[in-house]
């Protein structure tokens, strides 16, 4: 078991915010090994280049999304050829390189993080490029401030504090707890070790003040780079139960709200209709607006998918539909023709909503917050959002058509 330190400790240390951020946008059509390492380095000799600190002796902490174990190819976690390539580009520096994950929900009780770092083939790749990985799980953790009224120490694996950079190595996808992608800031959720997370759901149970969690957790670890995943991502009802979508790129920056802030655009999405985005905006953890974003390499305005499907909870707050939003909440519902009755959404729900009766998993909807952690952990795909009323399904339709 991980053992806590006994003082809580303040966040890292964090470079003033500079008055523009610059964020490289590059091509990349597939995970070729050679290809990707290449537009790997061209995004960040857009950049300028990495740090000169980083070299021989640095220690680099790699945070990639392992959310769940699912073999190489599925969308909802980092590729591991994307994985490879910039241990690599670490190693060169003689880096010493790490690679951690704490991945989302639980089965009987135990979290599958193992699991999923070896079905998703990171751990071999990571491996073989020669950096060491590591189950946060496993790690000890660090009690650690943050300014936050609803969780104002939070524990964090030591080894993504104690590091000289922290890089968030995201998959580009869809969220369906109103949060719409989930993108380099959502990804430092998994620097929390084991099941505590579902905690603060349920300490938080409103999109709104849990990603505040979401924005100080960020401020509190101040990852130095961000590079996503965004050869082939996932749209629909993600972040795994949508569908696989091959967009073709590579977006990196210094600035990872800037990083989620351009991965928005290039589908068709307001920046700061992203919670974490607008939040950690307001907050000055990084900027959100493209107007304070310098973006290299591949032309924005003629790169963006028109035709990507967003999550059905995606209804765009608009003020003169406001009075229609009451209509047009989903909820998470199970597919019994999919469902393998496995338990790992009962072992997940931080409400302990779901329970299995006459052989089925049945969700209390009393009890159930529709933070869909459920969805997002189910091996099968079985739970996905559903509009609580037929008439809200056309609202909500009527609503997207509109942006």
């Amino acid at each position: 078991m991980p053992d806590p330190c006994n003082a809580a400790i303040s966040p890292r240390r964090r470079d003033p915010l500079p008055p523009r951020s610059r964020v490289a946008l590059v091509r990349c059509p597939d995970y070729d090994p050679g290809r990707l390492k290449s537009a790997v380095e061209r995004a960040l000799d857009l950049l300028g280049g990495l740090p000169d600190s980083i070299g021989s002796r640095s220690r680099v902490f790699l945070k990639p999304n392992v959310m769940m174990p699912k073999p190489l190819g599925f969308p909802c976690n980092t590729h591991p050829e994307f994985v490879r390539a910039i241990v690599e580009i670490f190693g060169a520096r003689n880096a010493a390189v790490t690679v951690g994950e704490s991945s989302a929900g639980s089965q009987a009780g135990l979290t599958f993080t193992g699991r999923a770092l070896k079905q998703s083939g990171i751990e071999a790749a990571a491996q073989a490029a020669g950096a060491a990985v590591l189950n946060l799980d496993h790690d000890d953790v660090v009690e650690t401030v943050l300014p936050n009224p609803i969780v104002p120490l939070i524990p964090i694996a030591k080894s993504a504090l104690d590091t000289d950079l922290l890089v968030l190595l995201p998959k580009f996808k869809t969220h369906a707890f109103a949060n719409i992608i989930t993108g380099a800031v959502k990804l430092c959720y998994g620097t929390v070790p084991g099941q505590i997370k579902a905690e603060f759901h349920r300490r938080a149970p409103k999109p709104e003040p849990f990603f505040s969690i979401i924005r100080d957790l960020f401020g509190a670890l101040a990852p130095g780079l961000a590079i996503i995943d965004a050869v082939v991502g996932m749209e629909g009802d993600g972040p795994s139960a949508g569908e696989e979508r091959r967009l073709g790129f590579l977006i990196a920056s210094f600035d990872p709200v800037a990083a989620d802030a351009v991965a928005s655009a290039l589908v068709g999405l307001d920046p700061l209709r992203v919670l974490t985005t607008r939040l950690c905006d307001a907050a000055g953890l990084g900027h959100g607006r493209l107007a304070d974003i310098d973006i290299a390499g591949e032309d924005l305005s003629g790169s963006v998918v028109h035709d990507f499907k967003l999550p059905k909870t995606a209804v765009p707050p608009a003020f003169l539909y406001r009075f229609l939003l009451g209509l047009t909440p989903t909820e998470p519902d199970i597919n019994p023709k999919l469902c393998t009755l496995c338990r790992t959404c009962s072992s997940s729900c931080p409400m302990e909503a779901i329970t299995l009766k006459d052989g089925r998993m049945i969700i209390d909807r009393k009890l159930c917050i529709r933070c869909f952690c459920c969805a997002e952990v189910c091996p099968s795909q079985a739970i996905k959002p559903k509009h609580r009323s037929r008439l809200g399904k056309v609202v909500a339709k009527m609503i997207s058509s509109r942006w």
